[in-house]
């Protein structure tokens, strides 16, 4: 009799173990970073945009045409600075910390809250 090709059971530590190892993969490191550069990069761009188009002391035509000039140079510092950082996690933590406070003021100063 033949002894089974695969002998190793599938426990909770040897799933465990696989989806730990697919996670520190470098194409899912690379495919987050390019998450959090697009989506985050979108987001953190609207959000200062948003927010230098009202804290600008001039015409408020002027203020638009220069944020949304501006919001391109935004958005291709912020995507460098994903792929820069060496801590994946640092990445996430300053670029959504940074849009939400953004927000947060642009919610102050308009009186939404």
């Amino acid at each position: 009799m033949q002894a089974p090709l695969h002998s190793a059971s599938f426990d909770k530590i040897n799933v465990i173990a696989l989806i730990v190892k697919s996670v520190s993969s470098y194409r899912v490191l690379i495919f987050l970073r390019f998450v959090i550069a697009i989506i985050g990069g979108y987001a953190f761009t609207s959000a200062s945009t948003a927010l230098l188009c009202f804290l600008m002391p001039i015409a408020k035509q002027d203020a638009v045409l220069f944020s949304v000039s501006i919001s391109i140079l935004i958005y291709a510092v912020v995507f460098i600075y994903a792929f820069s950082v060496k801590s994946l996690k640092t990445v996430w933590i300053s670029i959504l910390l940074s849009t939400g406070i953004f927000a947060g003021l642009l919610a102050l100063l308009k009186d939404w809250v």
